[in-house]
């Protein structure tokens, strides 16, 4: 029988290879053309509806992930998922969806510009993609899914910093506009690094198997694929914004 420290043992295994799972994301072609992309007025426009399109996928997801998942898991998505979907009322904060149109106003744009614009084309298929293994597939790989992508928007995990802070600080290299007043990514920057932990505590609570533990594998490396799929895309439509 397996030992309560060798189980243990394997959950952080797992959880270090996940971490560089999340950092190699980074050296792959699409993000780092992403990252390589100097930022114009149109181009950060652009994305900024399209990121706003994003969160809206995400509310999507973790809400089919808890749905399937146990209790415990359940309370813990929810942990993550409140202040995203209701906002901090007593801290004065927004939900981030609203935050997110928010931050539209330093780029030029208003309100109704995140109504009139649609996602791209190809991002509907991939946000269809990531509902597919949230909604579909067994509660762990689900939960690795959506959790990897906290993962990947983590400072503490990902060497030389998180996508909204490597974004954001070109945007502020390339249309001067500081960091901390990109309310969206500067919210993200912070609030990513305790959720970036999620995975961690399912998996110490759950995944003891091998098995279990290879689910975790499956779903982040599925859903990091998707990402890359998304992240060329909104490349391919800013290098057209001149």
């Amino acid at each position: 029988m397996e030992t309560h420290a060798a189980k243990q043992n394997g959950v952080e295994s797992v959880w270090r290879e996940l971490v560089e799972l999340v950092n190699r994301q980074f050296a792959t072609p699409p993000f780092r053309r992403l990252l390589d992309l100097r930022f114009n007025q149109a181009r950060a426009q652009a994305l900024s509806i399209q990121m706003k399109h994003y969160v809206a996928n995400r509310r999507d997801c973790w809400a089919f992930v808890a749905g399937a998942a146990p209790l415990s898991v359940k309370r813990l998505i929810w942990e993550h998922e409140g202040e995203e979907l209701m906002g901090d009322k007593a801290a004065g904060k927004v939900d981030h969806i609203t935050l997110a149109v928010q931050e539209g106003r330093i780029f030029g744009l208003s309100p109704e510009d995140y109504e009139r614009v649609r996602p791209l084309d190809a991002a509907v298929a991939c946000f269809y993609a990531w509902i597919h293994l949230a909604k579909d597939r067994p509660w762990r790989e689900a939960v690795a899914a959506s959790a990897v992508l906290e993962m990947r928007n983590s400072d503490d995990l990902v060497r030389g910093g998180s996508l909204s802070y490597r974004v954001g600080k070109n945007l502020e290299r390339d249309l001067g506009i500081p960091l901390k007043r990109q309310v969206n990514n500067a919210e993200h920057v912070t609030a990513d690094v305790e959720h970036g932990q999620l995975l961690l505590a399912v998996a110490r609570e759950h995944c003891h198997t091998e098995e279990e533990q290879q689910a975790l594998l499956r779903g982040a490396r599925e859903s990091l694929m998707i990402d890359r799929a998304y992240r060329e895309q909104l490349v391919n439509m800013m290098e057209a914004l001149d």
